[in-house]
């Protein structure tokens, strides 16, 4: 079945802050379904987390609404790396108890929408982050945390909405996700310090790209201010 024949209209009224689609012009018609709120009316929660835990000095908080989310602070430089370090926001359903996300295996062709607005939409460090079932990196060694896949994405808005007052859909293909990202700049056509490259999803590297099964087995979120210093500031909305 052709994905942008897709109807889903109860999913995407539910107000996701995070949804997933194949293209654009089926968010309109509502052919998307919401994965994950952010506000203080959902039954998944929020945690937040800074580079302190490694010796950073970057901070931020996130403040809850019943409509949304506000993540903000400051990236600033982890003294022994002499670079950005990170601030991150996560779903944190529980151990026991995880919550179960929709399979969104259907629109791995297509992409994961943000709904946002910022007054700092200059800010270049914003990241997204997912995690799933059977999540390998492509090659052994330490990390801090369990693998994930992330990318990019850009806060800032058409001309018409500067005052930061409209929200924004943001819209990122999971063909941008790559787990393969590094733990000293979050990118994932970065050199470590270390030697090791790493490597964005592509038709040369097709092993660090989502496959539909991982979409089908969404394990948590994460939204970061990372790899840039900085002060930031971004709403996301449910």
């Amino acid at each position: 079945m052709p994905l942008n024949n897709l109807r889903m209209p109860a999913l995407l009224s539910a107000a996701g802050m995070l949804f997933a689609s194949a293209s654009a012009a089926t968010v309109v018609d509502q052919g998307a379904i919401a994965l994950v709120a952010l506000s203080n009316q959902s039954s998944i929660k929020w945690s937040v987390m800074n580079d302190p835990v490694m010796g950073g000095q970057s901070h931020s908080a996130l403040k809850m609404t019943s409509s949304y989310g506000s993540f903000s602070g400051t990236c600033a430089i982890v003294p022994f790396l002499k670079a950005p370090g990170f601030c991150k926001i996560a779903t944190d359903t529980g151990f026991f108890h995880p919550h179960t996300f929709p399979d969104a295996s259907r629109f791995i062709a297509g992409s994961l929408y943000i709904e946002i607005r910022s007054t700092m939409s200059a800010y270049k460090g914003y990241k997204v982050a997912f995690s799933a079932k059977n999540i390998t990196r492509p090659r052994p060694g330490m990390h801090h945390a369990g693998p994930s896949f992330k990318a990019d994405f850009s806060a800032l808005v058409p001309p018409s909405t500067m005052s930061g007052e409209d929200w924004s859909t943001v819209k990122i293909p999971f063909s941008s996700f790559s787990v393969d990202w590094s733990e000293f700049t979050g990118e994932c056509d970065t050199k470590d310090p270390t030697g090791e490259q790493h490597f964005c999803c592509t038709t040369e590297h097709p092993e660090v790209c989502p496959k539909d099964y991982h979409l089908r087995q969404l394990t948590g979120f994460e939204i970061w201010a990372e790899g840039i210093e900085g002060q930031f500031a971004i709403d996301v909305r449910s």
